[in-house]
């Protein structure tokens, strides 16, 4: 089985993508002026020099504090493991050797990177689904509507026609494939201890996720927190089958 590849593609996100790609140049108030430029920004963190170095304020606390090691990440992070973190914590600062150059917060998340890292996890998915159904299901049009596979043959006839060398299974869509998947249990071998109810939910979301990047939607329809479990759940969902 060809599942290499999908090796090969993961390591692109996770190895060549850094979470400096995202990232936002640190401004860096004084303690007379932060208050004023955070409104006048709509920053919700600032970050303010001092003679004893870099302190942080984020708003609703108190007053400013010294940064820890919590709040701070390498730039040299690749964005996937930043977006590990980043789903549950809104800021990080970003240190480029010994000096902290660089912000990324949530908000930064929905820039073109990150956003191309989704669409590429997406697709990884139906591309290894597709690979499954060709060498696992044989009888795999038993499990989809006859308006579904009708779908499916007017794509592939179109295809042909312009002498593309293609199967029927390629031109199912997604949604086609979570469904093959969602009958006779099939389901198990992703999430062994869920539902189908559980296992349609989510590959639901993954298809609505791939419909708003594809369609460049200004708001995606997920929080942060939900895009990493729909991630997390298809790079484990090809680990656990290697």
């Amino acid at each position: 089985m060809t599942q290499n590849k999908h090796e090969i593609l993961f390591r692109l996100f996770d190895t060549f993508i850094p979470v400096a790609s995202i990232g936002e140049k640190l401004m860096v108030f004084s303690r007379n002026d932060y208050q004023d430029e955070m409104k006048k920004r709509n920053f919700q963190t600032a970050a303010i020099g001092t003679p004893f170095g870099l302190l942080k304020y984020d708003k609703g606390s108190d007053e400013p504090s010294p940064m820890d090691e919590a709040d701070i990440m390498p730039a040299e992070t690749p964005l996937l493991t930043a977006f590990d973190k980043l789903a549950f914590q809104r800021r990080f600062f970003l240190r480029e050797g010994k000096q902290i150059s660089h912000i990324v917060t949530q908000s930064d998340l929905d820039k073109i990177p990150m956003r191309l890292a989704m669409i590429g996890f997406i697709s990884v998915w139906e591309t290894y689904l597709r690979d499954l159904v060709k060498l696992e299901v044989p009888d795999w049009e038993q499990s989809l509507s006859q308006k579904r596979i009708q779908a499916a043959r007017e794509l592939f006839e179109l295809k042909t026609s312009r002498n593309e060398e293609i199967d029927l299974i390629q031109c199912l869509q997604l949604a086609d494939l979570g469904s093959i998947f969602s009958k006779k249990q099939r389901y198990k071998r992703f999430l062994p201890a869920a539902n189908r109810q559980q296992y349609d939910d989510t590959v639901r979301n993954i298809g609505k996720l791939r419909d708003a990047l594809a369609h460049s939607q200004a708001i995606l329809p997920f929080s942060w927190r939900d895009i990493h479990h729909q991630l997390s759940f298809i790079r484990e969902s090809i680990n656990r089958n290697q």
